[in-house]
Order: structure tokens, then C-alpha cells, then sequence
């Protein structure tokens, strides 16, 4: 693995890009960590038209073929990373969460929207029609079916892309939100498992820390 040339590109922030990122750093994989400042509008519309779909993220290996759309990059990574569970069930049970998690988004991207300003709404009022339903909906799903079955500290017996996903949300809302996980303390604690591995703690201390 160490002898390919991995070149990542994506905005100057987490967002998508953020659980690649941390799959090179679990991993101890080097990689080319390329930012597209996301106020320079020129930067990225010259770039636009060399992207399979017009989109960031996109993943180049030995110089070959772009590879796009974040959470396929994902899956690969995990897959040739040793992150993507230890059998094809835990494999089922990863897409599983995956798919679940996007749904989630779906259901409170309104609130999200107006939290940072590109969207509509009052974000109180979102935060009480959106959010909160959605999160009170989605994590005792996670809790009972995941974290209390998996006989281990992760979404399955051993970490994978879906737990950073996870770990990476949590920790970004609450930057923005604080407190609004604290009614599920075991959601709080996987957070802080994921973030207190060696590799991924030196991530985040040493990662660009604009936009996080």
C-alpha cells in the first residue's frame, strides 16, 4: 500500500472530506493532501470541467484515472485499507449504517442549512423541527443496533470508515450545537474512543485547522 501515490483533492475544509482523510491517517498512509480554497471561485471552475461528475471530492492513484463521489472513495479505502469490517456481514452492516446516516442528514439538512447561514429558516425553530427528531430518531437505532451488539467499542468488532463518519459528525455539530448530544452519553463516548487513537488524535492536532 505504501508504494502508490495517493492525491486527494477537495475543499480547504472537512466536510466530505474529512473520513478519507482520517482513513490515510488510520492507516499510516501518506498522501497528497490537495485544498481548493473555497473563496477562490476561479481556482475551483478551472478545475470543475477535469472532474468525472463536476464534484470534489476525487482521488487519483499513481497518477491514473480520477475517482470521485466521497463515499465510494470510502468504501475502496476501507476495503483496501482493512477498515471496511471482517466479513461480509459487518461488510452488509457498514452500507448499512452508511445508507441509515445519509437518511438522517436528509431529515435535518433544513436546520444545518440555516446553522451556517445557507439556507432559510429560523434556526431555533429548525433545531426543534428538525434536528431533534431526526437525532432522536437515528442514534437508539445506533445505540441498540450497533454499539450494544458489536461486543466491541465500535459499529462493528473492529473500526471502520462508518465509525469515523460517526466520530466526525458528532464532533462537528457539537463545535457548532454544544450539549446536543448529551442526552446519549454513549454517542459522546464513541466520539472520544475514535478520537483518542493514537493515529487520529495526531490528525487532528496537526491537521489545517481553518473551516473545521
Amino acid at each position: 500500500m505504501t508504494d502508490h501515490h495517493y492525491k486527494y483533492t477537495y475543499f480547504d475544509l472537512g466536510g466530505r472530506g474529512e473520513v478519507t482523510r482520517q482513513l490515510f491517517a488510520l492507516a499510516g498512509i501518506p498522501f497528497e493532501d490537495i485544498r481548493i480554497k473555497w473563496e477562490n471561485k476561479e481556482e475551483w471552475e478551472a478545475l470543475k470541467a477535469d472532474t468525472p461528475f463536476g464534484q470534489l471530492p476525487t482521488l487519483e492513484i499513481d497518477g491514473g484515472e480520477k475517482m470521485a463521489q466521497s463515499r465510494a472513495i470510502n468504501r475502496y479505502l476501507g476495503r483496501k485499507f482493512g477498515f471496511a469490517g471482517t466479513n461480509d456481514f459487518e461488510a452488509f452492516q457498514i452500507d448499512e449504517f452508511e445508507d441509515a446516516m445519509t437518511d438522517y442528514f436528509g431529515e435535518q439538512a433544513g436546520f444545518f442549512a440555516a446553522l451556517v447561514g445557507e439556507g432559510p429558516g429560523d434556526k431555533d425553530q429548525l433545531y426543534k423541527s428538525h434536528f431533534e427528531p431526526a437525532r432522536d430518531k437515528f442514534f437508539p437505532i445506533v445505540i441498540e443496533r450497533y454499539l450494544k451488539r458489536s461486543n466491541s467499542e465500535f459499529l462493528t468488532s473492529k473500526i471502520s470508515y462508518a465509525d469515523l463518519r460517526l466520530a466526525i459528525h458528532v464532533s462537528g455539530f457539537e463545535k457548532l450545537v454544544p450539549h446536543c448530544f448529551d442526552k446519549y452519553p454513549q454517542i459522546i463516548a464513541h466520539k472520544e474512543r475514535i478520537e483518542a487513537i493514537p493515529e487520529i488524535k495526531k490528525w487532528l492536532e496537526t491537521r489545517p485547522k481553518k473551516l473545521y
